[in-house]
């Protein structure tokens, strides 16, 4: 007799085979399921991404914090008497002076001593009939031993003698980076123009005035200043040629007008 169940009725499905619908069925399960993993592997993919940016950008923060606290706190800014111009320049002449006179200049600088032998005797001439107002910037960009001198001449500056250490320091200025500013030739030096307290020998010996020496070289690049020597009358950069006895004279003369 046939396995039939009548006439009409369905065969039975053949042995090993499932019915259409059930395959169908799972695989529609099966690609779901696949989709939702995908979906929560991009999840947790963004959520790893942005923990990472938000890590990079903490990290940078703490590193641009430290840098800053070891700049500030390594080296704190010490501001010498009369560091009262532009950019905390040291001031020498009356406060009153028609014409103001920015100097920026690096005591192993061979130019700069140049123009101190040829201009000096004029600056000081003008400071003193209280024509101009002298500001010196000190640089330090040739070295170790330019840094060693401005800072000196900032402890000069403390005991009120910048300007004559300034011009001692000059007079007797070794070829550049040859190792000729050591401290003890700088506390040598001092003694030449009355500079023999403990105070002036400690400051030298410590650096107390680097962190002030490292502002001026930061302000000086602020300002635009990538040479010495560099000068300003009033506000007005002069041009090389006119770092002359008559030049100079004649830009002083033309801004007290």
């Amino acid at each position: 007799m046939n396995a039939t169940s009548g006439k009409d009725g369905p065969k039975d499905a053949p042995a090993g085979r499932r019915p259409a619908g059930r395959d169908e069925a799972r695989r529609e399960k099966a690609a779901a399921a696949r989709a939702a993993e995908a979906a929560h592997a991009r999840r947790r993919q963004r959520i790893i991404i942005a923990s990472v940016a938000v890590a990079v950008l903490a990290l940078v923060g703490v590193i641009g914090f430290a840098v800053q606290s070891s700049r500030t706190g390594a080296t704190p800014v010490v501001l010498p008497a009369n560091a009262t111009g532009s950019d905390n320049g040291i001031v020498v002449g009356t406060a009153k002076a028609p014409v103001t006179v920015d100097f920026y200049e690096d005591f192993q600088c061979p130019i700069c001593e140049n123009l101190e032998t040829s201009l000096g005797p004029t600056v000081q001439q003008l400071i003193d009939a209280g024509k101009i107002k002298a500001v010196y910037h000190m640089m330090s960009f040739l070295g170790p031993e330019s840094v060693r001198a401005a800072n000196a001449a900032a402890a000069a500056a403390q005991e009120s003698r910048f300007k004559e250490y300034h011009d001692v320091l000059y007079a007797n200025q070794p070829p550049e980076r040859t190792g000729g500013f050591t401290n003890t030739t700088l506390t040598e030096l001092g003694g030449k123009v009355g500079l023999t307290s403990a105070t002036f020998t400690d400051a030298v010996n410590n650096g107390t005035y680097n962190g002030y020496v490292a502002k001026v070289e930061d302000d000086a690049s602020k300002r635009g200043v990538n040479g010495t020597p560099t000068v300003f009358v009033n506000g007005s950069q002069l041009a090389a040629q006119a770092l002359t006895v008559d030049g100079f004279t004649a830009a002083v003369a033309g801004a007290a007008r």
